[in-house]
């Protein structure tokens, strides 16, 4: 019989840190970079009510054969205002709505 001790082995993973790839740049630097190089755009500044569109009875009718239409530019514009803009301005609501993804 050989006499030996079994070693006990660890179950826990080491953890990866993420590394700072830029470490010795400012904030600043980093957001001029990416407006050189074209990926922050600034765009202008549009109402809501620009973007015109009636709604959709067809896709009353057509939800109801089981076909989803595609969505018209009022309902972009419903949603948007509803899950976009709301939740942002008003405190009433942060409180009382529930968050929706």
């Amino acid at each position: 019989k050989k006499g030996g001790k079994k070693k006990d082995k660890k179950g826990g993973k080491k953890g990866k840190k993420d590394k700072d790839l830029t470490p010795d740049r400012t904030i600043e630097s980093l957001y001029e970079e990416l407006v050189k190089e074209g990926i922050l755009v600034q765009y202008p500044k549009v109402k809501i009510a620009d973007y015109m569109g009636e709604y959709s009875y067809l896709g009353t009718t057509l939800r109801q054969a089981n076909i989803e239409p595609m969505p018209s530019l009022s309902d972009v514009r419903r949603v948007v205002t509803e899950y976009g803009i709301l939740p942002m301005g008003s405190q009433t609501v942060h409180e009382t709505a529930p968050h929706v993804k």
